[in-house]
């Protein structure tokens, strides 16, 4: 069946995710919303299926079409040769060495997506392609823009460039072919300068925000309710937060906390409440869509986001839920990990504090817990914060600019 015809001027953009849709990465279910807002059509690849049975309720709003992509078995085989008379192939030398580069029990899987990818995109009319992650996603976008010619550009955020195992050979082959490549903050925007070197387009643009419902006042929340909201993992050091609560329960009886997320380290953290004796003031609501997250925000006095640099190397770099704090006018208690300053001003919108330092992340949450007139200053500056910098109007504009110039002149 024929695609319908569109506007020569509409730019038809391809996304190559690892996995659509996921909870944890509301940054690029907005980002297609926008993109849509914008006029742009966007089609969505996604190279796995998914899996968490629970979907943010945004999604039903995507317009885009969404493609899972086939397993490496015979008739995937099958269908790549047939495939082929469609494709470049003059650019093969190209394409052997970078799959050359990667782990051999990636490789055909890989190349039989990207295939596919080809295909579609040829047959769609597709003008640009564009992956979230510099990992396998970039890598499969790369081999469907050898295979076709259509350029590409890729978001770089956190786990893909701060991990200790990134194998920048890859990565900066994947950068250098690309069109531009986009990343959250103006922390990551010079360490990937530093990692690539020259020959790279790089363009910092934040992850941005729509409309946001009006901030609950301080005086109708919950009193003495610390909020964190991400993965229960080693990077966002709620093991700290826990810490803190234990410390201040003692002088501040109606002191309540909720955890919102899931993860690895989910069994260790309510083991620890137990120990610590604070078990019946947390609450693990596990992994939640984002409007019980923006429900928990409304409700909150304080956010905690005692973010660290892990083990393995890996951080945060713009955390989305710090951006809705800001809109939902609600003070943080967080560390200058990468871009987190670029979201906080300290004493502005919250309080930053060293990461580890548990004395100091606690005496940061009893300051807050004791000071409403501060509290009330931090939540006012929040909304104006998050217009002027993160208004998701302009970040896609930025990013449909970048899109269109880097077509251009690829």
């Amino acid at each position: 069946m024929s695609e319908p015809c569109r506007p020569s001027d509409r730019l038809h953009v391809g996304y190559v995710l690892k996995q659509y849709p996921r909870l944890s990465e509301t940054f690029i279910l907005n980002e297609i919303l926008g993109l849509e807002e914008n006029d742009v059509d966007v089609s969505i690849f996604s190279l796995r299926y998914a899996t968490e049975g629970r979907f943010h309720p945004a999604t039903a709003a995507v317009k885009g079409s969404v493609r899972y992509l086939a397993n490496p078995d015979k008739t995937a085989f099958l269908d790549a040769f047939r495939a082929l008379p469609e494709l470049r192939l003059e650019r093969l030398d190209q394409i052997f060495a970078f799959i050359d580069l990667l782990p051999a029990a990636r490789r055909a899987r890989l190349v039989l997506q990207a295939i596919e990818i080809a295909g579609a995109v040829n047959r769609s009319g597709i003008d640009h392609l564009h992956a979230h992650f510099l990992t396998v996603a970039a890598h499969t976008a790369h081999l469907v823009h050898l295979l076709t010619g259509v350029p590409y550009s890729v978001t770089a955020h956190a786990k893909d460039i701060y991990r200790n195992s990134v194998d920048w050979d890859i990565a900066t082959r994947v950068a250098q072919d690309a069109a531009a490549v986009v990343t959250v903050c103006d922390a990551n925007l010079r360490y990937l300068a530093d990692r690539l070197g020259t020959g790279c387009r790089l363009v910092r643009i934040y992850n941005g925000l729509g409309p946001q419902d009006q901030p609950t006042p301080v005086e109708s929340r919950t009193a003495g309710l610390v909020l964190g909201v991400g993965r229960l993992v080693e990077k966002k050091g709620f093991d700290l937060l826990l810490r803190a609560v234990a410390d201040l329960a003692p002088d501040h009886p109606d002191l309540t906390c909720v955890l919102v997320g899931d993860g690895d380290q989910r069994a260790a953290l309510e083991a620890q409440a137990i120990h610590l004796g604070i078990e019946p003031r947390v609450t693990f609501t596990g992994a939640q869509p984002q409007n019980e997250v923006a429900a928990w925000l409304r409700r909150a006095q304080i956010m905690a986001a005692p973010c660290r640099v892990g083990t393995d190397g890996n951080r945060d770099a713009l955390p989305t839920v710090l951006l809705e704090a800001l809109g939902a006018g609600l003070p943080v208690v967080t560390t200058p990990v990468s871009g987190i300053p670029e979201i906080i001003a300290h004493g502005e919108q919250g309080l930053i504090v060293e990461c580890d330092d548990s004395a100091a992340f606690t005496a940061a949450l009893a300051r807050l817990l004791q000071d409403r007139q501060l509290v009330a200053s931090m939540a006012a500056a929040g909304p104006p914060k998050l217009a002027r910098d993160f208004d998701r109007a302009d970040t896609i504009g930025q990013l449909v600019d970048t899109f269109r110039t880097r077509a251009l002149v690829s």
